[in-house]
């Protein structure tokens, strides 16, 4: 009591509810107006005074609004506001609903929504105004498309579908539900061009997630959620796990039985045997002859002006 009404309002929902109340001050013909709209839930006091922490949360409401006026000492106009709590249609998943009402959509040649029942709201979870002007066509799941591309061409040829196969469409939570549809449109008489389509949606089946209020992954939690992939992607790239180091130290073992090895050859003179040696008497062999047949004593240091290699040079 005395607070503003409209700090129990969710702020995506203020500029809609001053916009309508200022159209009911404006045209006082028009007895009374609804609206859809998330009001503040109370968060109750029963775990103590501690209530800064716990997360605020918001419940779709269907507000009626009237204005009376109200004649004591001076003229003064109220508003009266009813409002009727929205919960989800659905209670388990993939429900069959033996009664569930059908509700209206209208949308634009260009697929931008210009108009969704109230009624949708149980089905569906949207408010109106968070999906008015956007696109119709990115509702309709993937696999579908090529189906409603056939009910399209046969609007725009017939003018409407008396009622189509069921196909799904997403709610609010991300999840789809299957419907069925009946479908008209209007044709501009001047520009003989499609203005808009409409649709009469019967649902034929809830979603997997029944409570279609739920809110989807939000923008904070999609850009946490790439930050988490991304710092995967850089331990796996830059990080040194166990397996890397296990790996470096049997390399480094390698390398150090290499290199212990070749320590001990080169610590080792070659030895000298009788068949290394070679005794060339002939001189008229040519130097060519001469080295192709001094097997045992290759060495970079041989002497073409005498007859002699360097046998006893070590092996490099």
């Amino acid at each position: 009591i005395g607070r503003s009404f409209i700090d129990f309002v969710h702020p995506r929902d203020r500029n809609t509810f001053a916009s309508q109340i200022t159209s009911g001050l404006a045209v006082p013909k028009i007895v009374n107006s609804t609206m859809v709209c998330r009001i503040r839930r109370y968060r109750g006091l029963t775990s103590g005074f501690g209530v800064k922490d716990r997360v605020v949360t918001f419940m779709p409401f269907l507000l009626n609004f009237t204005f009376k006026n109200i004649c004591d000492e001076e003229k003064v106009i109220y508003l009266v506001i009813q409002a009727t709590p929205f919960f989800s249609a659905f209670r388990i998943p993939n429900e069959v609903l033996a009664k569930a009402v059908p509700f209206v959509m209208r949308h634009a040649a260009n697929g931008n929504l210009e108009y969704i029942d109230p009624e949708s709201v149980p089905y569906l979870g949207y408010l109106p105004q968070d999906v008015t002007d956007k696109d119709a066509l990115q509702l309709y799941h993937p696999e579908d498309l090529d189906y409603l591309q056939q009910v399209y061409e046969t609007i725009v040829k017939e003018g409407g579908v008396p009622r189509t196969k069921s196909y799904r469409m997403m709610a609010q939570n991300g999840d789809y539900l299957k419907l069925e549809t009946e479908w008209s449109s209007f044709i501009n008489p001047w520009s003989k061009r499609l203005e808009f389509v409409i649709g009469k949606h019967h649902i034929i089946e809830g979603p997997t997630n029944p409570d279609v209020f739920q809110s989807p992954i939000s923008d904070e939690d999609k850009a946490k959620a790439q930050k988490f992939r991304e710092n995967i992607v850089r331990i796996m790239n830059e990080v040194l796990t166990k397996p890397a180091e296990v790996a470096k130290q049997q390399m480094t073992k390698r390398c150090q039985d290499l290199a212990s090895f070749m320590e001990s050859l080169m610590e080792k003179q070659p030895k000298v045997d009788e068949e290394l040696r070679l005794d060339i008497q002939d001189p008229d062999h040519s130097y060519y002859e001469r080295d192709s047949v001094m097997l045992g004593g290759i060495s970079p240091h041989h002497d073409y002006n005498d007859s002699k290699s360097s046998i006893g040079t070590p092996l490099s």
